[in-house]
C-alpha cells in the first residue's frame, strides 16, 4: 500500500485537510459553535480531521488493491471509504469531545454517526478527487512528453518490427530502459525499472499489446514481468512470489502459474 497514490500524495493533501479543519472550526457546525470556544473547536476539528484523514487514506489505499472495488468511479469508491472511516471516527469524536468539553456516553454513538459520516464522506470524496486530479495532470504531462518525441521510422516490409517501440517511449527518461515489471494500480499503470518506478495513464492490457509476447509474461491479473527480471523465487507461506533483480516481490496467481513454469522462471532461478 506504500506505493498507492493516496499514500504517496500525503504531503500534498496536508494543506487542503488543514484548511478544511480551520474552516470547520470557524463555522462551528453540528452544535460545536455553542458548546466550544474557538480554541476548543480548532483542537476538536484538528484532531478529528487528522485521524479521519489517515483512516480515509489507508482505506482508499487498501481498496486500491481490491480489483472489483478499484473499478468503481472515484466518487462511489470514496463514499464507501468515508462511510467505513466514520465508524472509528465517531468514537474518536466522543473521546475528543469528552476531553475538551464534557464526557459523552458511548451509547450516543449511533446518534452521532450520521452527521459524522456526512462530514467524513465529503472529506473522503474531496481527497479522492484531489488525488485523481494529480494523477491525471501527471499523465497528461507524460502524454505531451511522449507526443513530442520523434516518431520512429517505419520498418522495411521485410524487416521485423521492433519488439516494443511504442511502449518504451512511455517510460520516463529518468527510469532508463531496463524494464522489469508493470503493475496495474487504480486506473493507471506503474512502470518498474532497475532505477525506480513511476505512473502512466494506461491500461495493462494495452501495454501488453504494445510489448508483445516475447518481452515477458503476465503473472497476475495486475502484474507483468519482463524476461530476465527474475532473480529468485519465494515459495514460503504457501504462495509463489517472484523476486526481481531490484528486490521487488511480484505475486504469481494460480491462473498464470503454468505459464510461468513453462517460461522456465521457476527452474532457472535460485529458490529462496
Amino acid at each position: 500500500m506504500r506505493e498507492s497514490p493516496y499514500v504517496r500524495s500525503l504531503p500534498y493533501q496536508l494543506l487542503p485537510v488543514l484548511g478544511i479543519a480551520v474552516v470547520l472550526a470557524v463555522l462551528g457546525p453540528f452544535g460545536t459553535y455553542e458548546r466550544m470556544d474557538l480554541t476548543q473547536r480548532l483542537a476538536h476539528f484538528g484532531i478529528i480531521g487528522a485521524l479521519s484523514w489517515i483512516q480515509v487514506v489507508l482505506l482508499a489505499a487498501w481498496f486500491g488493491t481490491i480489483e472489483p472495488i478499484d473499478r468503481w468511479p472515484v466518487a462511489g469508491r470514496m463514499t464507501l471509504v468515508g462511510l467505513l472511516a466514520a465508524v472509528p471516527s465517531t468514537f474518536e469524536v466522543i473521546a475528543v469531545h469528552s476531553w475538551l468539553v464534557k464526557p459523552i456516553p458511548l451509547s450516543l454513538a449511533p446518534k452521532l454517526y450520521p452527521e459524522n459520516a456526512f462530514l467524513t464522506v465529503v472529506v473522503s470524496i474531496m481527497i479522492g478527487l484531489f488525488v485523481e486530479q494529480r494523477l491525471r495532470a501527471k499523465a497528461d504531462a507524460e502524454r505531451e512528453r511522449v507526443a513530442a518525441l520523434p516518431v520512429p521510422a517505419a520498418p522495411q516490409p521485410d524487416a521485423a518490427p521492433p519488439a516494443a517501440p511504442d511502449f518504451l517511449r512511455r517510460v520516463p527518461p529518468a527510469l532508463g530502459r531496463d524494464l522489469l515489471a508493470l503493475e496495474m494500480e487504480d486506473h493507471y499503470l506503474r512502470i518498474h525499472t532497475a532505477l525506480g518506478s513511476d505512473l502512466v495513464l494506461m491500461r495493462l492490457r494495452d501495454a501488453l499489446a504494445e510489448l508483445g509476447p516475447d518481452r515477458g509474461r503476465q503473472v497476475h491479473r495486475s502484474w507483468w514481468v519482463a524476461e530476465g527480471a527474475v532473480a529468485s523465487v519465494d515459495r514460503s507461506a504457501g504462495r509463489l512470489v517472484l523476486v526481481l533483480r531490484n528486490g521487488l516481490q511480484v505475486p504469481v496467481s494460480k491462473t498464470y502459474r503454468d505459464s510461468v513454469k513453462e517460461a522456465g522462471w521457476l527452474t532457472n532461478t535460485l529458490s529462496s
